[in-house]
């Protein structure tokens, strides 16, 4: 009996211990709990931040008002060359010149960012509102540069069409002005 009665001390003890080992490990699991559901709320709140209405709009609109004015300033820069060229390279292109330039120095800016941008590791890493504006600023600028060319090309297409158009009435016009001319000078000779 008393043999028994050490077996179930024994068993008793080692019941204690693992009791004792589930406390432990439960609190070490509830700790690591409450600081994962810490790390996420703060997850949470960081990615409300970052993608609530207010920094949308400020990133859109900083970006596309940055990208405008300086396109803006930078055709002004081009159109005054074009009038000092009189009728120079500058003077004749100005058109395709306030767009070629935009678009590959706002597709240049834009893609450098995006290169140079850090990958997320770990836990994430978030861009700083500064490069976000710098990127929407220069794929505004590219985008308003590839419609500024596009546009340009469209018209110079147009002027040509025009121009073909216009020639080929001249030179109807000239050929019967020159029967005409035939005509008269035939009349006094005769």
């Amino acid at each position: 009996m008393a043999k028994m009665m050490g077996k179930s001390n024994d068993l008793d003890k080692a019941m204690a211990q693992v009791d004792s080992l589930i406390n432990t490990q439960t609190g070490e699991q509830r700790a690591l709990m409450e600081r994962d559901t810490t790390r996420i709320q703060r997850f949470k709140s960081a990615v409300l931040a970052k993608e609530s209405k207010a920094h949308r709009v400020a990133v859109d609109f900083g970006g596309g008002v940055a990208a405008q004015v300086s396109m803006e300033l930078l055709n002004w820069g081009i159109r005054a060359v074009g009038r000092w060229s009189k009728d120079g390279f500058w003077a004749n292109n100005v058109d395709l010149l306030q767009g070629a330039p935009h678009f590959v120095l706002g597709l240049g800016v834009y893609f450098a960012e995006m290169l140079t941008r850090n990958e997320p590791k770990g836990g994430g890493e978030w861009i700083t509102p500064t490069r976000e504006v710098v990127s929407e600023a220069a794929k505004i600028f590219g985008q308003l540069g590839f419609s500024n060319l596009v546009r340009a090309m469209r018209v110079r297409w147009g002027d040509a069409k025009a121009r073909d158009v216009a020639l080929a009435a001249v030179v109807q016009e000239k050929a019967a002005l020159e029967q005409k001319l035939a005509a008269l000078q035939a009349g006094k000779a005769g």
